[in-house]
């Protein structure tokens, strides 16, 4: 870290735990003391986390590799000194957030550039801050381009919190606040006989991600993602692939609709939806990519969807560089070849614990392991905290357990979170 003024570690974790309970949320802060555990963070940079305090109640600090990454936000790692070399570079420069009823080049030129990687003919971009609002987005253009209501998407899905987003979440997400809507409807993932039954000419839009991760990490079979889109053409149906987490390299492709989940099957959605490791955990930005003649929908008025401090210039800036860096082969390359890797080590751990491991799936740096039921897999998820490795349990799918980690891991450290893997199914019972 460069020196300066201390601003990490200025109030120790006992106290910070107290006003966290007092002022943000008393549930979460007990849910985490309850497990003994030293989770408020301190210094990040590269893969790892250091907390303030360790494990039992303040024992040496804990650091850990970061197979979380907030879903994917951290991408580059935590502190990319390219990453944070174009933010400083763009408040030197004065970009700011930027006003958001005028024309910005910073937004024009993130936008050209992400045109440049979609697949066919992708090429209109809005921006957002987070992913829920750019999923909100996704839907309102869907709705107003066909003028239906009907919305798909997968029973046990995650898109966000906000309006139109929540809806098509699994019923744990959204049933709380009372938000069941009668236009959303849900089918199993993968099921494309279910799929076939519920999509009519009434429906605006299907949404699935490309990979489910609150889901358990799910594989669709080769062949469902193109059913999926012949159904939409012949419904004449709008097809959103959420790419926020299966996205941005994170399959070993750069889209993992894209060739991510197989080589020969390159679907071209309508909408793209991208967010987290936009942001290189720095500033965040989300976008909503879509084909041209989306476009129609704005051309009364072109300020009828507005995000005030969405495509903030700084964030802009920030996620070309972002671009530069991911999109280039050697990296994707190096994200194929680290990813097979992690993939095998898990599939060899599987054998060796059969009687624990019921399944391991994923692609590229997106794995999941389902364990033999929920408990072991909450019990593993803390094991491995305190082995020093940050992964967790699927919310909608608890028996399987997701490794996200930083698209620049190393061969070595994959052996690391391999051996702390095998030393935890070794342990829990």
């Amino acid at each position: 870290m460069s020196p300066g003024k201390k601003i990490i570690g200025t109030v120790n974790q006992k106290e910070i735990v107290k006003m966290y309970a007092s002022y943000v949320s008393k549930y979460k802060a007990g849910f985490f003391e309850s497990l003994g555990l030293g989770v408020v963070q301190g210094e990040r940079k590269g893969l790892t986390i250091k907390m303030l305090e360790g494990v039992n109640n303040g024992e040496s600090p804990l650091e850990i590799i970061d197979c979380h990454t907030s879903g994917g936000v951290f991408n580059l790692g935590h502190h990319h000194p390219e990453i944070n070399k174009a933010l400083h570079e763009g408040l030197e420069n004065g970009l700011d957030i930027g006003d958001h009823h005028l024309l910005s080049e910073q937004r024009a030129l993130l936008a050209k550039q992400l045109a440049d990687l979609f697949p066919g003919d992708i090429s209109k971009t809005m921006f957002s801050v987070g992913g829920g609002e750019a999923i909100d987005l996704a839907i309102k253009l869907s709705r107003a381009f066909t003028k239906q209501k009907k919305i798909i998407s997968a029973n046990r899905a995650y898109h966000g919190v906000t309006g139109f987003a929540l809806g098509a979440c699994a019923s744990s997400f959204k049933d709380p606040f009372l938000w069941s809507l009668p236009d959303f409807k849900q089918v199993p993932f993968a099921d494309i006989e279910s799929f076939r039954k519920i999509i009519d000419e009434k429906t605006a839009c299907v949404l699935f991600e490309t990979i489910p991760a609150t889901g358990g990490i799910l594989i669709p079979p080769e062949g469902y993602f193109a059913e999926v889109r012949e159904l939409c053409d012949d419904m004449g149906v709008v097809m959103i692939a959420d790419e926020v987490q299966a996205g941005l390299g994170r399959t070993g492709q750069m889209w993992g609709i894209f060739g991510g989940l197989y080589p020969d099957e390159k679907i071209v959605p309508d909408i793209i939806v991208l967010a987290k490791g936009m942001s290189s955990g720095v500033y965040p930005l989300s976008t909503t990519s879509y084909k041209p003649k989306f476009e129609e929908v704005f051309e009364e008025d072109p300020f009828l969807h507005i995000s005030t401090t969405g495509g903030s210039e700084l964030g802009c800036y920030v996620t070309r560089k972002m671009l530069d860096i991911i999109s280039q082969p050697e990296f994707l390359k190096h994200v194929q070849t680290v990813g097979s890797q992690f993939g095998k080590g898990l599939v060899d751990l599987q054998e060796k614990y059969s009687e624990k491991i019921v399944d391991v799936r994923g692609r590229g740096l997106m794995w999941g392991i389902e364990l033999v039921d929920e408990f072991t897999s909450l019990y593993f998820t803390l094991t491995m905290i305190k082995n020093g490795v940050f992964c967790d349990y699927c919310g909608n799918y608890k028996s399987t357990n997701k490794f996200l980690p930083p698209l620049i891991i190393q061969p070595e450290d994959i052996d690391v979170i391999l051996q702390r893997v095998d030393k935890t199914l070794e342990k829990i019972g």
